[in-house]
């Protein structure tokens, strides 16, 4: 097992990002690639601070997706450059870019969030999609950011759905490791395991708590300590389950079931966070956990989240589909095989589960 607890340099402030042209005269970086989405920029420009005048800065938009051919794209300019730092500035899929295009160089990395959508600023991991935004696979890097800078302000102003959608992948930290540690023995706990599982469990403790509070206050433009809470819970908290726990505390069935889901060209309107949301539903569902579904509803309701097929627009979908879902999510080479069930999860498993969560959601729904 192998723990990368996270960036070597984390700041979270109002003025975080004030102390970029410091580090960088520290690190002696005379030339910057600076990959950024649009909408990010705009949202960021305000507190950015002026660059170095000795600093040589390469701007390059991001194309939309962190695929292969974007990667190669970035990569290619970094060459021809030659530059000394890589700077992502935006949601997930720019960061994740970023860290693809540093792994394995010389070259430094700072990571931006604008948004509080997922764990990318923290992890060493980056998630590869097709340019279509299917699913191809994800790669878990020997390097963390040199450097993660956030400021709340900038991420208060975000778009709501992006938070929402955070949440929804948070709380997949807790129930994809929940079965894992409760079946591991106690003499194989090491410290980095316990620290793995004390954050999965601050996930969910955190997000039931104060989620639902968190989102109105950011509606009405509150920087609150709960808001700030919630914010950095999903955008730092949930990094370190992984971080610390490796396999035991990565991925499994929820993000298998939103793999699956891209295939279908009508969720991709659907976030990251929200299809992960879904399939944290159908997991409990693999496992047997109905009574934990129900409990879980209102919270989902109450927030938006997907309860059922038809909330990521597959209310269509034939047994035809629901099956081919369930092929690609219990495929050996998926996260579906970190769940620790007695029996294998097999494509059956998975459409029986697609099926009970259709259900317990439809009686829910009419109590």
């Amino acid at each position: 097992m192998i723990s990368q607890s996270g960036p070597q340099r984390y700041i979270s402030d109002n003025e975080a990002y004030d102390q970029l042209p410091g580090f960088m005269a520290d690190l002696k970086v005379k030339t910057v690639l600076f990959l950024h989405g649009q909408k990010s920029l705009a949202a960021a420009q305000p507190y950015l601070p002026a660059w170095p005048a000795d600093v040589e800065v390469v701007d390059v938009p991001f194309g939309g997706e962190c695929s292969y051919e974007e990667i190669a794209r970035v990569r290619v300019i970094a060459d021809e450059n030659d530059v000394d730092m890589v700077i992502g500035l935006g949601g997930g899929k720019v960061l994740d870019t970023a860290k693809s295009v540093t792994t394995g160089t010389h070259r430094y990395l700072v990571l931006i969030p604008t948004l509080a959508s997922n764990c990318s600023p923290w992890s060493a991991i980056s998630v590869h999609y097709k340019e279509s935004g299917e699913h191809v696979d994800h790669e878990i890097y020997l390097e963390t950011a040199n450097l993660m800078l956030l400021d709340p302000k900038v991420i208060l102003n975000s778009p709501i759905e992006y938070f929402v959608a955070g949440i929804g992948d948070t709380l997949a930290k807790f129930y994809e490791s929940e079965l894992i540690f409760k079946q591991l023995p106690e003499d194989q706990y090491t410290v980095a395991l316990t620290i793995s599982q004390q954050m999965a469990n601050n996930c969910k403790d955190v997000l039931l708590k104060n989620a639902i509070g968190a989102v109105e206050d950011m509606k009405a433009g509150k920087l609150t300590p709960r808001w700030r809470q919630v914010a950095e819970t999903v955008t730092v908290t949930a990094g370190t389950v992984g971080g610390w726990g490796d396999d035991y505390g990565r991925a499994s069935g929820a993000h298998a079931i939103h793999d699956a889901l891209t295939i279908f060209p009508e969720t991709a309107l659907h976030l990251h966070g929200a299809k992960v949301a879904y399939g944290i539903l159908v997991l409990l569902a693999i496992e047997n956990q109905e009574d934990a579904i129900k409990d879980l509803l209102p919270f989902y309701r109450a927030l938006g989240l997907p309860t059922n097929l038809a909330d990521v627009d597959l209310g269509h979908a034939s047994e035809a589909d629901i099956k081919k879902v369930a092929e690609a999510a219990a495929d050996p080479s998926t996260q579906m095989h970190f769940v620790p069930t007695e029996k294998p999860v097999t494509p059956a498993v998975v459409q029986a589960a697609i099926t009970t969560v259709e259900c317990v959601s439809a009686k829910v729904a009419a109590i």
